[in-house]
C-alpha cells in the first residue's frame, strides 16, 4: 500500500524516520517566508530606487508647435488684453510660477486645419492622422488648430515676431515648450 504525503501528514521512511520529509517542509515554509520578505521589500524600495533616475528627456522636452506663422494686428491685441487679464488676476502660486518661468503662451485664435495652408501636409508627414481621434485626412481638415503667440509677462511684449501653431497643447496652468522657448501655457485665460 503505498502512502500519500502532505504538508500535515509528512511520509514516513522505510525506516520509519520523519527527517527527510521533516526538513523538505521546513525548506519550503522558510523559502516561502523569504520570498514573501523580498517582494515585499522590493515593492517598498523600488519607488525609492526609480525617485533616484531622471525622466527621460523626451517626455519633458515635447515641443508642441507644429510651424510658426506670423500674427494679425487684431491676434495680437487679443492674446496681449488675455495676458494682461491673466496677469491682473494671477494670485500667488500662478505668480510664483511666472518667477520660474517668465514666458507665457496665449491663445490668439484658434482655426481649423485647412485654413492653416500647408498645415495638412505637414499633419500627414509628420503621421499626426491618429492624434485627436481623426485618422483620414478628411477629417483633418477639419482639426482644431490653436495659433499661440509667446509673452515676457515681465514687459508684456512677444518673445518672437511669429507666433506658433499647435494642435495638442498641455493642460492650462502646465509648462510647454513652443518653437524651442519654454512658457506656462495659459490658453485663452487659466
Amino acid at each position: 500500500m503505498k502512502e500519500t504525503c502532505s504538508p500535515d501528514r509528512p511520509c514516513l521512511e522505510p525506516d520509519g524516520s520523519l527527517l527527510p520529509s521533516f526538513c523538505t517542509v521546513w525548506i519550503r515554509i522558510y523559502f516561502a517566508q523569504e520570498m514573501k520578505q523580498f517582494a515585499l521589500s522590493l515593492l517598498l524600495v523600488w519607488p525609492l530606487i526609480l525617485g533616484f533616475f531622471q525622466r527621460s528627456a523626451d517626455a519633458s522636452t515635447t515641443d508642441y508647435a507644429l510651424m510658426s506663422a506670423t500674427p494679425y494686428y487684431s491676434e495680437i491685441a487679443l492674446a496681449r488684453e488675455r495676458l494682461e487679464k491673466f496677469l491682473y488676476k494671477a494670485d500667488a502660486k500662478k505668480r510664483a510660477i511666472l518667477a520660474q518661468t517668465p514666458v507665457v503662451a496665449v491663445q490668439a485664435a484658434v482655426l481649423e486645419a485647412f485654413e492653416a495652408g500647408s498645415m495638412l501636409r505637414w499633419i500627414g508627414r509628420e503621421g499626426y492622422f491618429g492624434t485627436g481621434g481623426a485618422s483620414y485626412p478628411g477629417d483633418q481638415a477639419r482639426r482644431q488648430v490653436e495659433f499661440l503667440l509667446l509673452f515676457d509677462s515681465r514687459t508684456s511684449q512677444l518673445v518672437s515676431d511669429d507666433g506658433v501653431l499647435v494642435l495638442i497643447t498641455p493642460q492650462c496652468g502646465r509648462i510647454g515648450v513652443f518653437g524651442g522657448v519654454s512658457a506656462l501655457y495659459i490658453g485663452a485665460g487659466w
